[in-house]
Order: C-alpha cells, then structure tokens, then sequence
C-alpha cells in the first residue's frame, strides 16, 4: 500500500513542457539624477514640395526646400523644481548648430531659415519634465529663435529622448506592444492626434549599424558611451496621423476667431527605431523617417481662398555620443 502511495520520482513529460517563464519586465524610462551630463549628436533633414494657388500663386509652380540641421547638444540633469515633484529638468547647451538650406528655386527666406538655426549655437535652454517624461515647459527658446521651424525642431529633438514614453504601469517585456495618443496642435484641422504603437523587439548589443543612408557620428565610437558591450532594448514604432471620432467643424477655434474656413485633407505616418539602455534607460540611437501628405484651401469671410497642398519628408537621427556621470 505504501509503494502505491509514493509520487513517481519523475513528474510526466507533458507537466515538464507546460511551466513556461514568462520573459522579465524592464522599465524604458531614463534615470536621471542630477549633477549627470550627456552629449547627443543630432542630424534633421525635411524635404518640402509644395504648390500654391488662389490669392497667392507660385509664378515659378511647384517648388522643393531642403533643410538639413546638425547639431551637437550638451545635456545637463539639474534638481528638480519643488513645484514639480518627481519630474526632472534638463538643460540644453548648442554647442554645434549648423543648417543648411537648398531649393530648386528662388527662395527668399532661405538664408534667414538657416539663420534661425544657427543662432542656437552657444545658446541655453531649459525643459522640464513631469514624472511620465512628458515636456511641460520650455524656457529660453522663444528668446533665441523665432521661426516656426527651428522653434519645432528645437521642441522635438527633445521628445527623441522620451522612446520608452506611454509604456504599461510596471514595464514591459520583448514581444509587448503598447499605444498613446498626441494632439495634433498645430494642423489647420481638429480633432487630430498622432497616434503611436510601439513593440518591444528584441535585445541587442547598442551601438548598432547605421540605417542606409544616414551618416555615422563622427566620434560615437571612440567616445566609450554606453559601455563597451551593453545591452539595448530595441523599440520600432509606427506613428499615424489620425481623427479618433468625427467633430461637427473640422476647422480649429483659432482659424474661426480670424475668419477663416479650412477644408481639404492632413495625412501622415512615421517609422522609428530607439536603442534604450537597459542600464541606464537612457536613449542610446534614434532613427526616424516620415510622411506627411496635404491639400488644404483656406477660406475667408469675403470668400478669398488659398490652396496650399504638397508633402513633407523627414529624416532624423539622434545619437548618444559621450556622457559624464559627475557633470565633470
């Protein structure tokens, strides 16, 4: 009776296969303390092909503006403010900022466009974030440049630094997806946001090869940041410029105030691949490219009308290329 009773020494073959371990959370969010420096190199490049007609017509039709900026950024972790508990600000230093500008046609505003960019060299700016990582405010940019462009372009490099954002409470693990959502403010349609959906793929070594077509840091190698052999989390997103639900009038409150109408079509999407330190958090590579596609007329109260319709192309890469972790 007792040899009837004893579990078998081996438990089945089928009880073996079912245990399954499931793969480890990891947190994608920075960890900044302050007193620590980094050193990011950046290149944007947007391609814009545009067409103009009604109460402003291109004599010379179609045109194309290319804008390329390079920029090397020192970035500084400073307390936090004791209104913001729990958030972080950063301040930025330009110490490269170069642009350069070319179209296919007489452009006019080309050399103050690039001059807008290079006036950010040597400049300061501050940005602080809240607790998710989101920017909340921005001091000192709007006293350095005042063209809609670089101002844009200045805000976003920053959210570059923000990959892991909108992650699940607790982490995520290879093979999760997650999604958020970002008003698309500044279309001349409402009710439109950018939304993400991002897919934790794998881990790999960081640093890894550059995308065809995007040049290398100069120095991201001989640098020594991150550590030699370091693991990366690797994070391809896919931004959508979308309308969630219908809205009664497509046209923003501020356009109304003024008298304008707009009508036509916004379209656009983006691709990204971020390596995020699983040491450190931190953002090691970015790469993005993206689309955007319009046809919008612009109606006013006496029933003049402008129709403005082309597309924009974009390419960026962010890189880390050196850190300090004393501030020295």
């Amino acid at each position: 009776a007792g040899a009837q009773q004893k579990p078998p020494e081996n438990p089945p073959a089928k009880t073996k296969q079912s245990i399954k371990i499931a793969p480890p959370h990891v947190s994608l969010s920075p960890r900044f303390s302050p007193g620590q420096v980094f050193r990011y190199e950046m290149e944007f490049e947007t391609t814009t092909s545009t067409s103009r007609s009604g109460l402003v017509t291109d004599r010379e039709g179609p045109s194309t503006l290319v804008i390329t900026w390079d920029a090397t950024i020192r970035l500084e972790v400073l307390p936090a403010e004791a209104h913001a508990p729990g958030g972080v600000r950063l301040r930025t230093t330009y110490e490269k900022s170069t642009a350069n500008v070319r179209s296919d046609t007489f452009e006019p505003a080309a050399a103050a466009t690039q001059e807008q960019y290079q006036k950010l060299e040597g400049k300061v700016v501050e940005f602080t974030l809240d607790a998710g990582g989101k920017v909340i405010s921005v001091s000192g940019l709007a006293e350095i440049v005042d063209g809609e462009k670089a101002v844009q372009a200045a805000r976003e490099w920053i959210a570059q630094l923000d990959a892991g954002s909108g992650t699940p409470p607790g982490g995520v693990a290879i093979g999760k997806t997650w999604s958020s959502e970002q008003p698309a403010e500044s279309l001349p349609f409402a009710g439109m946001v950018w939304r993400t959906e991002s897919e934790y793929l794998r881990n790999e070594v960081c640093h890894p090869p550059n995308p065809e077509g995007a040049p290398a840091p100069s120095n991201a190698e001989s640098s020594g940041s991150p550590e030699s052999g370091e693991t990366c989390a690797v994070i391809l997103t896919h931004l959508n410029l979308v309308r969630p639900k219908p809205v009664r009038n497509a046209t923003p409150e501020e356009y109304r105030k003024n008298g304008v109408q707009t009508a036509g079509k916004w379209d656009g999407s983006a691709q990204s691949l971020s390596y995020i330190s699983l040491r450190t958090g931190l953002v090691v590579s970015v790469t993005q490219t993206g689309t955007e596609e319009m046809d919008v007329t612009l109606t006013t109260a006496q029933h003049g009308s402008l129709r403005y319709a082309g597309t924009i192309l974009s390419r960026s890469q962010v890189a880390l290329v050196a850190n300090d972790a004393h501030g020295k």
